[in-house]
């Protein structure tokens, strides 16, 4: 009898678990469809992962009973990813081993058994980089018109550092005597090539040529910078004044990219009465105008063309930049009132610009000012994006035509404008 009662049961709960299960197996099976979004950062420079508290909506269709949409509160693991823009110094380490020997702007190797520790300078250029790069305390002698930084002029007040002369006109007895171990000099300065550098080289003193003055953009610069920066040892510091050059390019050069307009410049070494000298195409001063947007009318022309009346109206500028050194502004646009120049566009709508002072002397040195003489060119350009030039050495003209009342003349006045500091 129990064994009969045992099997009864048994059979009755087989029974009874396939009478329940039989309805699901013989209709539709079970579907649970899950639909999430995420999100995707191209960029990551950080993640973190955590425990977050999820809504998933979730739709479920059964045989038996139908769920319209259920919304269901779980646990997710979800990496939470971070664009993090953070400064970082990287500390390279850059063996110093003499004795070196480098290749200068003429093509000759130049040896060095240690680091030049007296220098004598002999172009603005040439001193301005020294003292980018930190080297003041080695300069015994600049050429008469070094005076930026204005450290030059205190110590040559000082009488720490003497005047040896023009580029063009040094004094060789005052080098000598100053001993020193480095001649400084500058390609495409004749009596520098075939006069002063031979001389001071039979006399024992080691001279260096930088391009410096030759200069066409802003690499023949990054170029003369690095130089100096092996030749005293000092790479790392060049290299700190290259990138930081650049920069300021770039940030010009990245605000003219939607700009169309370029318009017709010409530039002028002095005034009409000093020849019509440009700057051409391959000029320091013409990547300057190139490079702020706007169109050199002597870009044809290589080095530094002497043009003629007939030209310029012909190419009718719209801008004009006069570079003079000691000369009264008022005085080269009354000059330049009397001349063919009147009849340009320039002149008509009163964008004739004089640089004197630190403005001339930043765009007629090649050198580390140059991204400070760019920003002033795009300036003077493109006002429109940049902003009038803010400098009290950067005067432009203002054409007032007037009329006497009592005789009815036209007559034509110039005036002049100063920009504020």
């Amino acid at each position: 009898m129990q064994v009969k009662y045992v099997v009864a049961i048994a059979l009755a709960l087989i029974l009874g678990v396939v009478i329940g299960y039989l309805p699901p197996a013989l209709g539709p099976k079970p579907v649970t469809t899950v639909t999430q979004v995420l999100t995707q950062f191209n960029t990551v420079t950080s993640t973190v992962t955590t425990t977050v508290p999820m809504t998933i909506p979730v739709t479920i269709t059964s045989g038996v009973t139908m769920f319209t949409t259920v919304t269901t509160t779980t646990q997710s693991l979800t990496t939470i990813m971070l664009h993090t823009t953070l400064p970082t110094t990287v500390i390279t380490t850059v063996t110093v081993s003499w004795p070196r020997t480098v290749v200068d702007a003429l093509g000759r190797e130049v040896r060095f058994n240690e680091p030049p520790k007296r220098v004598v300078s002999t172009t603005p250029s040439i001193t301005e980089y020294l003292f980018a790069l930190g080297l003041g305390n080695r300069v015994v002698g600049v050429d008469r018109y070094s005076n930026w930084p204005p450290d030059v002029l205190k110590l040559v007040n000082q009488s720490k550092i003497a005047v040896v002369g023009g580029p063009w006109s040094l004094d060789m007895e005052k080098i000598v005597s100053l001993k020193p171990d480095l001649v400084l000099m500058c390609r495409g300065i004749n009596p520098q090539e075939t006069q002063f550098a031979p001389k001071l080289e039979e006399m024992g003193i080691k001279t260096l040529f930088l391009v410096c003055n030759a200069a066409k953009n802003q690499y023949d610069i990054f170029m003369d910078i690095r130089m100096l920066g092996r030749v005293f040892g000092v790479e790392q510091s060049a290299e700190v004044v290259v990138e930081g050059i650049q920069r300021k390019i770039d940030e010009v050069v990245g605000k003219l990219i939607n700009v169309t307009k370029k318009p017709r410049v010409l530039q002028l070494a002095g005034p009409p009465s000093w020849g019509l000298w440009s700057a051409g195409g391959d000029t320091f001063i013409g990547w300057l105008i190139k490079t702020a947007g706007g169109i050199n009318i002597a870009s044809q022309y290589s080095g530094w063309p002497q043009l003629n009346y007939e030209y310029i109206l012909s190419q009718n500028p719209e801008i004009i930049i006069v570079t003079v050194m000691g000369m009264d502004p008022k005085r080269v646009i009354e000059e330049i009132s009397h001349t063919p120049l009147a009849n340009t566009t320039a002149w008509k709508t009163g964008r004739v610009y004089v640089l004197t002072g630190e403005a001339d002397d930043i765009i007629s040195r090649p050198g580390p000012r140059i991204a400070d003489a760019l920003t002033m060119i795009a300036q003077i350009i493109h006002p429109e994006v940049f902003g009038e030039v803010q400098r009290n050495d950067v005067v432009k003209m203002s054409f007032v035509e007037t009329q006497l009342s009592t005789l009815a003349i036209p007559i034509k006045t110039v005036g002049v404008e100063v920009a504020e500091v």
